[in-house]
């Protein structure tokens, strides 16, 4: 049997190396319990370019929420990574889509907000300097105003 290593909890490790049980005579023992699903990566990267919850994937594949879970969070599957990699293309496909709004719509608004998160701009408008020093500001009233400047 294999050696399960420290922090390794997948059920592979748990239950020894993949080999099929046998009695002992020596003869292959039937699986037992219901079937693996099989989960379609094709269709995981459609549920990451959606951002799917698990509970819509499972509902869509017809499968319990736990195995959705179970294959999300190994990051070796191949469910898994096609979820991060239609994920990574709906915000890549988003970002492109600002962009080019903000520039040929000349969206003022998306333009302001694309300069903050590329370009570091801030709404500051006072050099750093000013933000540190305290102003005072005196209200005249204006005939008192107009009988000063006379």
């Amino acid at each position: 049997m294999k050696k399960q290593q420290s922090g390794d909890t997948s059920a592979s490790a748990c239950r020894g190396i993949n080999k099929m049980a046998t009695t002992k005579r020596g003869k292959a023992k039937k699986p037992t319990g219901r079937p693996r699903i099989k989960l379609d990566p094709k269709q995981a990267k459609i549920f990451g370019y959606f951002r799917a919850t698990y509970d819509t994937m499972a509902e869509q594949i017809d499968c319990h929420v736990d195995t959705i879970r179970a294959a999300m969070q190994d990051e070796d599957s191949e469910f898994s990574k096609a979820y991060k990699k239609g994920f990574s293309s709906m915000k890549m496909k988003l970002s492109e889509a600002q962009v080019k709004t903000g520039i040929e719509d000349r969206n003022p608004t998306l333009l302001v907000w694309l300069g903050k998160q590329y370009l570091n701009q801030k709404d500051n408008p006072m050099p750093d300097e000013d933000v540190n020093k305290n102003y005072t500001v005196i209200l005249v009233p204006k005939k008192q105003a107009e009988s000063d400047n006379n």
